[in-house]
C-alpha cells in the first residue's frame, strides 16, 4: 500500500461527505480510478450515521426517563457536596482568622 493509498483512506470519510476541499476531492477520485484495493475500500465504506440508521430502536422511553433522572439527582447531589464542602472551608478560615486576631 502506498502513500496515497493512506491519504485516501483518511480523507475517505470526508469525500464521501462531500466536506473535502476541491484538491482533496480531485486526488481522491483520480486515485480511486487507477487502485483497485482503495475502489474496493471506498464502496464497503459506511459512515456510523448510515450503521445506525439501520438498526432498530430497543430502548424504552421509560427507561430513558428514568435514567435522567437519576442523572439530574446525581448531579444535584455532587453540587450539594461541593456547597457543603466550600461552606465548611470558608467557615474554618473565619474560626482560623478569628481565633488568630484576638
Amino acid at each position: 500500500m502506498s502513500w496515497k493509498c493512506d491519504i485516501v483512506t483518511d480523507l475517505a470519510p470526508l469525500y464521501h461527505d462531500k466536506e473535502a476541499s476541491e484538491a482533496s476531492r480531485k486526488l481522491v477520485k483520480e486515485h480511486l480510478r487507477e487502485c483497485p484495493e482503495c475502489r474496493a475500500y471506498y464502496k464497503r465504506y459506511r459512515p456510523v450515521q448510515d450503521l445506525a440508521a439501520d438498526m432498530p430502536f430497543s430502548g424504552n422511553v421509560e427507561n430513558f426517563a428514568m435514567l435522567a433522572k437519576k442523572m439530574r439527582t446525581r448531579r444535584l447531589l455532587l453540587f450539594l457536596g461541593f456547597f457543603s464542602y466550600v461552606c465548611a472551608t470558608i467557615g474554618a478560615l473565619v474560626l482560623h482568622y478569628m481565633q488568630k486576631n484576638r
